[in-house]
Formats: C-alpha cells, structure tokens, sequence
C-alpha cells in the first residue's frame, strides 16, 4: 500500500484529537517510552517563554552548526511549510523522513490519542535519534511544565522574557506564569535565566525544585556589542538589527552551560548570515518598506515599537494585524497607536481562533481603521494607499505573517530588495 504524503498526516492529526491543546506529559510519555525516546544520548536544552524562544534557539542552532557540532532544532508553529519545525543541522529534514517518523509514532501508540503538536514533538525526538544529533534544541510550545518536550529531561533549561499570554492555560498573572515556565527545569541541572528583571517567582520555583540559575547580568553579561561569560572571557559580536541581545546571549550562555567551547572567530561570523523568518523581517515591495513580525502579545508589540524606532523616518505607515481571539489585542494596538497611521484589519486569519476585526476597528475608530474581507483586499489597499512610499507593517500572528510571505511573493515580480533581519 502506497504510503501517506506529509499533507495527507497532517490532515488526519489535525482530526485525531478532540482538543487542540490538551496539557499534560502522561499520553505523550507513555508514547516517548514505547519508542524508546526518554533517555536521549544527545545533549538537551529546552527553551520556554513569553517571547524570544525561537529566536533563542535559532542562535544555537547556528553557532552549533557553525562549529560542525551535529544539532537538531524543534520549534514551533511554522510559517510556511510544516518541516520547519524540525531541522537537522540547520536544514528543515524531508517529507519522507517526518513521515517514517508519524509512522513509527502510530505503529506503537495504540489507543493513545496525541494532539498535533504532540505528534511533531515526539517526531522531532525520533528523528533526531535517528541522525545522531549531538544536541537536540527544544523550544516549549505552551507553558513549560505540562508542554509535550518536557518529556525529555532537559541539561540545561533556558527560561527567556515572561509576560501574560495564554492566562486561560497558565494563570491570570506573571508570577504564577512564571511558575509553569520553569517546570522545564531539573533538579541539579542549570536553567540560564535571560530577564535580569523576571518575577522573583522565577528564582524561587527553580530553588524549590533544586536546579541551578544562572542568571543574566550576574554569571554572563551582555550588550549591542559583547557578551561576556563569569568572567573567564568576552566575545565581541555584531547583534543584527532585530535580534535581541537579552535572547542571543542566553543562547550562548546555554551552549557554555554545557561544556561547549566556542571559537571565538567562528562565533563572530554568526550574526552576519543569521536570519530569523518572520521576526521583524525586512524587505521592500515597490519603493515601499515591509516589516514582518509575529508580535503576537502586549510585550511582544513593545518591543516591536522598540525595533520601528531604530528605522529610518517615513511619511506613512500602514499596519495589516490580525491576531488569535485569546491575545490581548486591546494593550497590542496602545503599544503601536502613535506609531501607526493607518490600520487594515482583515477576516479569516486563524480561523475560528483568530480575533474578530470588528472588534479591533472599535478600538481604533473608522478614521484610523478598515476592516477587510480577505489579506489579499487589504493588502492591495495598503500599497495603493503607499503609493511606492512609505512603510507597510505586516504583524500579529504566525498566521498573519505567513500570509504576508505567501503575497508578497505571489507579487514578487515587483518586488525590491532580499528579505533582510
């Protein structure tokens, strides 16, 4: 019998659970035990976080890669194409090889259901096994304590910026936010702590649980410019313009966790051709200027104004934002009010999760706002409306920047310039 095509798995797992999220570590280890999973020789690190998970990883990945260490990265969700969510040695691993993996999961699982994320991260635990990676790059799709990666006890634990998302799944507050994120931690094992100014519950739940912080601007230091690690010994490095410093220096403070020893000129040449897809991506469509960025929450947003800052001045900016209907999309629009001129809020991304574009035209107002049918309507309205000048700012969630990526290239006969981070 003719094996299933990726899209085809990917169809039915999208059927196979009742629920999409459905937290807890019992189904999804007992699955992991089956295959042999749980006691991975590759070194682990996992990441949770409000923000800057991936991107975290991203500079791992690359650094690893850089120094010929064989590593394999799971992040998630996907822009584009599923396979980015598992790669191996910093290229996204084949239909073929995501599917044996979907196979051997399905073969041991019996009557136990898996969610669809469920099913990628056990995929990403065999494949990696399967490769002989040396390290296995873990970033936490929801929480940390009850997220299916935190089956895997992790070397080295990295918990970066903490804010309110996901209150439904993780608590009203950051404290108690802040808990469920460090469950990634282990007892006697180091977990870097990238926010100098996280909740103090941060410190006080990785002490209780007996693992070791190592903590920013105490153990490690950072800057645009350097990063320097307890003392022994400093690198200098240019942090491209969009990455922030707080996530590439835990990334390196992990990777020095575990006994790597980083060549320092290898470890210059990084930044230079690191790209992060999606994280306040630049590129130009006929005169005009676009930001791509999955700002997805309050903090997020701010740190995007931060970004939009350093850029040059322009006469217009246009925003086309759509975002999940469990995000607080009132605090997102504040953060970018005095930023952004003129807002296009279009239907249908997210689907019946994503957030009602009327409600975010009431916050903003007829005169500052348009909602739209389709990305496609409001996008051609943007760059009518820009005229092959100004800036186009196209962010919200991971949803919403795919579209973007997927017309603009529709488009890209037009277009000027490479995508840039």
């Amino acid at each position: 019998m003719e094996a299933k095509s990726l899209d085809a798995w990917l169809s039915d797992l999208e059927q196979l659970h009742p629920s999409a999220i459905d937290l807890g570590l019992d189904r999804c280890g007992e699955v992991a035990r089956r295959l042999a999973l749980l006691t991975p020789s590759a070194t682990t690190i996992t990441v949770a976080g409000t923000n800057g998970k991936g991107s975290t990883v991203a500079v791992m990945e690359a650094l690893l890669c850089e120094q010929g260490v064989p590593c394999g990265a799971f992040t998630s969700p996907h822009l584009i194409d599923y396979n980015e969510r598992i790669r191996v040695n910093g290229v996204v691993v084949e239909d073929e090889i995501i599917v044996r993996a979907f196979e051997a999961i399905d073969a041991v699982r019996g009557d136990i259901s898996l969610t669809y994320f469920e099913f990628g991260a056990l995929a990403a635990l065999w494949v990696f096994r399967e490769c002989g990676v040396a390290y296995q790059l873990l970033e936490v799709g929801l929480g940390g304590r009850l997220d299916a990666v935190n089956i895997i006890d992790a070397d080295v634990a990295v918990v970066t910026a903490i804010g309110l998302d996901h209150q439904e799944w993780l608590g009203s507050d950051i404290e108690t936010i802040a808990v469920e994120k460090c469950g990634i931690a282990r007892f006697g094992k180091p977990c870097i702590v990238a926010d100098e100014c996280a909740p103090a519950t941060v410190l006080e739940t990785l002490d209780r649980m007996g693992a070791y912080a190592v903590k920013a601007s105490t153990e490690y230091r950072f800057s645009d410019q350097s990063f320097s690690w307890r003392d022994s010994h400093s690198f200098f490095w240019d942090v491209p313009n969009g990455l922030i410093p707080l996530n590439a220096a835990a990334a390196v403070a992990a990777l020095l966790t575990t006994g790597l020893d980083i060549d320092e000129q290898k470890f210059s040449r990084v930044p230079s051709y690191l790209t992060l897809r999606g994280r306040r991506e630049q590129t130009s469509w006929g005169g005009v200027s676009v930001v791509l960025d999955v700002a997805h929450n309050p903090d997020a947003a701010s740190q995007l104004r931060v970004f939009l800052g350093t850029l040059p001045k322009v006469e217009k900016t246009i925003a086309i934002f759509a975002v999940m209907s469990d995000k607080d999309c009132h605090d997102m629009l504040l953060a970018l009010e005095d930023d952004i001129d003129f807002w296009c809020l279009p239907h249908g991304i997210g689907g019946e999760r994503g957030q009602d574009p009327e409600k975010l035209s009431g916050f903003l107002g007829d005169r500052r706002s348009r909602v739209f049918e389709t990305f496609d309507e409001s996008l051609d309205y943007s760059l009518d409306q820009l005229n092959g000048r100004g800036r186009l700012l196209i962010f919200g969630s991971f949803f919403t920047v795919a579209k973007g990526m997927a017309a603009l290239k529709e488009r890209g006969h037009s277009a000027e310039g490479e995508a840039d981070v």
